[in-house]
């Protein structure tokens, strides 16, 4: 450990989403990723890598060079998406208020429960246009 963040290495990225090799009940505790059977380790999204780092609960050992990753590195190597960053300052954000959000199934996509409730957050960049296709098709996945 260093600084008391728990210890991951990143055995792949795909998708903005990192298979994270490590004890998988501290990220479980979290409310972070998932567990994939496919590759027994947890999978988390940019976003979520981004807030664990941020906030020092865990540290992201590089798989070339075995350097720990600071929050640039994760934006500037493993970033595909315009909205990453967005996604990331909204799972902050709710987080600092109490909310256990975590990411979404879709990329544009957060979730919470709120009581008896589950929460999808849609984030997008602020003065954007958006589609009303996309964004039916995204409460069509709400919804499902």
């Amino acid at each position: 450990m260093s600084g008391g963040a728990v210890e991951y290495l990143v055995s792949e990225v795909r998708d903005c989403r990192f298979v994270l090799e490590g004890p998988k009940e501290y990220l479980v505790k979290l409310n972070l990723g998932f567990f994939s059977e496919r590759h027994k380790a947890m999978v988390l999204d940019i976003a979520e890598v981004a807030y664990a780092v941020f906030k020092g609960l865990i540290s992201v050992k590089d798989p070339r060079t075995s350097a720990s990753l600071m929050l640039e590195d994760i934006f500037s190597k493993y970033s595909g998406r315009r909205t990453d960053w967005v996604k990331f300052t909204v799972l902050l954000d709710l987080r600092d208020r109490g909310r256990r959000a975590k990411a979404g199934f879709e990329p544009n996509s957060l979730l919470y429960v709120k009581g008896s409730e589950k929460v999808m957050v849609f984030v997008t960049e602020e003065n954007s246009p958006i589609r009303a296709g996309g964004l039916l098709e995204w409460i069509k996945s709400a919804l499902s």
